[in-house]
């Protein structure tokens, strides 16, 4: 996967000038963005983490899992009046990783701007052994032309979408948002966390380890898009490759397709849908178009938003071909007001503990079987079908019987980049500074320490050389120079 108390003056930068979708009732703050909310109270966030710490230390998994499913649920609680979930009134990557304009020192530099890289991509550049052979998603041509503001050059020259100010671009369908607490975007903001030269400056005067303050709380959070008529597809991961499996995993090989109602009422049919289009495999040659049977699910076994036209208004250009091009690629077809966007999976990662908590949810039509369904509490005052998700953690509990961590995937996050057998925790323990390919520096898959599912912790002497910076990826991989 890819995070005391500061509460300081007003952020310079939130997530952008969205509007209440319903037209009246959610306060805003003076830039236009909705007030900010914090963690809802009833969900568990920083209670009892003497009970949590020791459920860690002794693998008490109930315990564990009760916390995690009830952190999920409480992000997910929708704001009165504003039809976006609580996460969405907080700042994000793109605002946390801007050039501070205001202060002369922090002004930008005058030269050409970086080429842009999708969170896929960069996830790619720093996994040298670990990243599998995903699908090449061109942007259409279409989107280009209307959105020109909204393109970038990726590091070949090709026409790859902006992160915008709402979503990031994630290089395929799937339409991403990285969000942060209030205190996270405090943190590093003004300890200057966003910038290339503050990290050097630590790694060159030894230091290990940055350490964020404690109600530091990131997400990454993946809609997908479905349209306002018809039914759209969505592909649901039902097991289709073991750990032993170390190919390509992404939701493209997936074998089950089902289809997203917006009405409800062919809920339980099976209709006809086609998926994926103008994609293009690792080689180069033409991924050919899904035609499937797929059975019906209605919208409100999702987690969804309805987007009006203040919501469109307030998107910028980049935002706007993010979820143009994830459409077109999915169902043919350009986004627009009145289309939707379910949520199909989420990181939540809280500095709870010294060690973080991690945990990681997929939407899945067989939601109450098997492991990660386990644990599920009830919790009647939590609204919207989050028991429609399974859920993976990995917190810092002893080794397996075998030395190792377990598994702990998010099959549509990691699977289009990591094999399987990977861990979110042997993954996040590894951040920091300096980043690249070579031996003493931080990357996916340190070549000083190889192994998938290693128990790593920050004192683990292959990591001895690196500035860590604290189970957060988003720091290396997004500050500026």
């Amino acid at each position: 996967m890819s995070y005391t108390v500061s509460r300081f003056a007003p952020l310079l930068i939130l997530l952008g000038s969205w509007s209440v979708a319903s037209g009246a009732g959610a306060p805003k703050a003076a830039t236009g963005s909705p007030e900010y909310v914090p963690f809802p109270d009833g969900y568990g966030y920083m209670e009892n983490l003497t009970a949590l710490q020791q459920a860690t230390d002794t693998g008490d998994r109930k315990t564990i899992r009760e916390h995690g499913w009830s952190l999920w649920a409480g992000i997910m609680q929708p704001v009165p009046d504003l039809g976006w979930p609580v996460w969405f009134t907080w700042p994000n990557t793109y605002g946390a990783f801007q050039p501070d304009s205001s202060a002369p020192d922090l002004a930008p530099k005058t030269k050409a701007p970086a080429p842009s890289k999708s969170i896929t991509a960069s996830n790619k550049a720093n996994a040298p052994d670990v990243d599998t052979p995903a699908p090449i998603y061109p942007v259409p041509q279409q989107v280009i032309d209307d959105y020109p503001k909204g393109i970038c050059k990726d590091h070949k020259g090709e026409p790859t979408v902006c992160d915008g100010k709402t979503f990031v671009n994630n290089g395929d369908i799937m339409i991403a948002t990285e969000s942060l607490s209030k205190e996270a975007m405090d943190d590093i903001r003004n300890r200057l966390l966003y910038l290339q030269e503050k990290l050097t400056a630590k790694h060159d005067a030894g230091t290990h380890m940055i350490e964020v303050v404690d109600w530091f709380i990131v997400t990454k959070h993946m809609y997908w898009p479905v349209s306002a008529t018809g039914v759209s597809p969505l592909p649901v991961w039902n097991n289709d490759f073991g750990p032993e499996f170390t190919g390509y995993a992404g939701y493209e090989t997936w074998k089950k397709v089902v289809a997203v109602d917006p009405t409800g009422k062919a809920a339980g049919e099976m209709r006809p849908v086609s998926f994926l289009f103008g994609v293009k495999n690792h080689d180069g040659s033409p991924m050919p178009t899904k035609l499937v049977e797929a059975p019906v699910y209605s919208i409100e076994d999702f987690y969804y938003h309805k987007v009006t036209e203040e919501d469109w208004k307030g998107f910028s250009d980049a935002d706007k071909a993010n979820l143009n091009a994830a459409s077109n690629w999915s169902y043919d077809r350009n986004f627009g007001i009145g289309d939707y966007l379910v949520t199909v999976a989420m990181h939540v990662n809280t500095k709870e503990l010294p060690s973080w908590t991690l945990q990681s949810l997929w939407w899945s039509d067989t939601p109450d079987e098997g492991p990660y369904a386990s644990y599920r509490p009830d919790l009647p005052q939590a609204q919207g079908p989050w028991q429609h998700y399974l859920m993976t953690d990995s917190y810092a509990v002893p080794p397996n019987d075998k030395g190792e961590l377990d598994i702990a995937v998010n099959p549509y996050i990691e699977g289009v980049i990591h094999p399987i057998a990977t861990s979110c925790r042997n993954c996040h323990v590894r951040a920091g500074w300096p980043t690249g390919r070579k031996a003493g520096k931080a990357s996916y898959q340190n070549p000083d320490c190889p192994g998938l599912l290693t128990y790593l912790t920050p004192d683990s002497g292959c990591l001895e050389s690196i500035t860590l910076t604290d189970y957060l990826w988003i720091i290396p991989d997004r500050a500026i120079d």
